[in-house]
């Protein structure tokens, strides 16, 4: 499924605070998630993140691919990939996840301090605990947050990236993308090479 025929099946829902990616956006940030997974077996994982897990599946499928989401609809198109997940309840996830998870992408629904700090928990149970990395998409209102929450590996430290973030409606937030990693300045980020 393409990012526009996913945007035209599943309408967003502001009740669960869902906000979906340009179709733009969406390809660039799975053709830069791809060059993260050097081996066809790499475990993702993308958390509140839909538009940004189909992009990279209809893109750049991987078999490993999980969607960790609240909303039982995007199970429809996930299949044996989806993973109910409720933000509310941050350790119940599966037993197969834990420590196996070795790129997560994440965009939390809520813009605040509780919300991040429960994904973090989740985040903390899921990743591999050498090899784990974060790409986090969020308001740059709460950046504050970060050195507490997501201040030591594999969560962190965050290092801000250069890319700019795209929704398909537009939003008010100003949106940023974070990482556990450092680019080197100047580097060329792939899909957003431009």
């Amino acid at each position: 499924m393409s990012v526009d025929e996913f945007r035209a099946l599943f309408g967003e829902d502001w009740q669960l605070s869902q906000f979906w990616y340009s179709t733009p956006f969406a390809t660039s940030l799975a053709r830069f998630i791809r060059s993260l997974c050097p081996e066809p077996t790499t475990r993702v994982s993308f958390l509140c993140c839909p538009t940004g897990y189909v992009g990279f599946q209809h893109t750049n499928p991987l078999p490993e691919t999980k969607l960790l989401e609240y909303d039982r609809r995007f199970g429809l198109f996930a299949g044996k990939n989806f993973v109910p997940y409720d933000i509310d309840e941050p350790e119940d996830v599966p037993a197969e996840l834990k420590g196996t998870v070795e790129l997560a992408v994440c965009d939390p629904p809520f813009l605040n301090e509780v919300t991040n700090k429960k994904l973090a928990r989740t985040l903390s149970l899921i990743l591999h605990p050498t090899k784990g990395r974060l790409v986090l998409l969020t308001s740059t209102s709460v950046e504050h947050l970060f050195p507490d929450i997501y201040g030591s590996a594999p969560l962190g430290p965050l290092y801000k990236s250069e890319i700019k973030v795209t929704h398909a409606g537009g939003i008010a937030n100003n949106f940023g993308v974070w990482t556990s990693w450092k680019m080197k300045e100047g580097e060329k980020i792939p899909g957003f090479e431009e």
